[in-house]
């Protein structure tokens, strides 16, 4: 079994959709574990505001069939092709971390650059993973949320 870990974000019926993703969630892995739901603004586009989390599990599927099996996840609770980026969306679940794999390959990166730009991603990361290590950069999550938030009072 692996640890995986996902964000999962909406702005659109954000609490019933997100109630969803978890209850699919539930049944198709185990030992799932949520943060809290976090908020934050659109960004590039302008619509509602988005709620956000992270959630980890365990899996026997790898990467690609993971992240197979997330879109159909998506599709279930009722995100269609419409649903792109800059876009509001009934559900979003994205592969952010698989153990401490690198790799970048069919259209999936890991670990996802997204936990180093947005701090809807990172926050909800340290809150269940906090004293875990970047694959890449080697630091502990809580320590580039500490940097991240340092760089956006510093800019605002």
């Amino acid at each position: 079994m692996f640890l995986a870990f996902i964000s999962i974000g909406s702005n659109i019926n954000s609490s019933e959709n997100i109630g969803k993703a978890k209850i699919l969630l539930d049944l198709a892995f185990d030992d799932c574990i949520y943060s809290s739901i976090y908020q934050s603004k659109a960004i590039g586009f302008k619509g509602p505001l988005f709620k956000n989390l992270v959630a980890s599990f365990k899996t026997s599927l790898e990467p690609g069939a993971l992240n197979v099996s997330l879109k159909i996840m998506e599709k279930n609770i009722g995100r269609d092709e419409s649903q792109k980026n800059y876009s509001s969306r009934v559900i979003d679940l994205d592969l952010i971390i698989y153990e401490d794999l690198i790799m970048s390959k069919n259209g999936i990166e890991i670990p996802s650059p997204d936990i180093e730009k947005y701090i809807f991603i990172l926050e909800p990361l340290v809150e269940i993973s906090g004293g875990l290590r970047h694959p890449k950069t080697k630091k502990l999550y809580k320590d580039l949320l500490d940097e991240m938030k340092l760089s956006l009072e510093y800019f605002s």
